[in-house]
């Protein structure tokens, strides 16, 4: 047997073998990263458009039962956010956050509700909910906590929020 027919015979014993071998390589290098932002969905239009409603409220005065123009309570505040992007949501603060899907802080995007357990002037518990705004903030209509009274931007980081977080609520895809 000549050179060359031993070397073409074990080229077909061994081809499977390196065949398979090199298509494992490749599967491997074409993989998707894997990563927890290839999980995170992109904030859609609608979302953005309800935070930068919410924003415009900035610096807006606080009154209870309001819901705007001229003065908002939370609930208030988020409401009207929503529906001036034609978003529906409920009016009422237990509503919103019986409506809507529950999520971690950590899955926040601008638009989700943040609800809090704070202290009242009477010494009572009061549920309060804010607007995610972006990481680490949310805006929210106080009526003094932590803050002069209106429309503000609050840390969502911040000991004072942490500790009161009850809920994280996802109201928009």
């Amino acid at each position: 047997m000549t050179a060359s027919i031993r070397m073409a015979t074990a080229l077909r014993a061994y081809c499977p073998i390196l065949v398979v071998a090199l298509l494992l390589a490749l599967a491997g290098c074409s993989s998707a990263p894997r990563g927890s932002e290839q999980d995170i969905p992109p904030t859609t239009a609608t979302r953005t458009a309800v935070a930068d409603a919410a924003l415009q409220m900035l610096g807006s005065p606080y009154q209870a039962g309001a819901a705007g123009p001229q003065a908002y309570d939370d609930s208030g505040l988020v409401y009207a956010a929503y529906r001036s992007v034609g978003a529906a949501l409920p009016r009422d603060l237990q509503a919103q956050l019986d409506t809507g899907k529950p999520i971690e802080l950590v899955e926040a995007q601008p638009a989700d509700l943040l609800f809090y357990r704070v202290e009242d002037s009477q010494g009572g518990d009061r549920l309060v909910v804010g607007l995610y705004t972006q990481a680490g903030e949310m805006l929210m209509a106080n009526p003094g906590f932590g803050a002069s009274p209106g429309v503000a931007l609050f840390d969502t980081d911040d000991d004072f929020w942490q500790q009161r977080l009850v809920g994280v609520v996802r109201q928009l895809p």
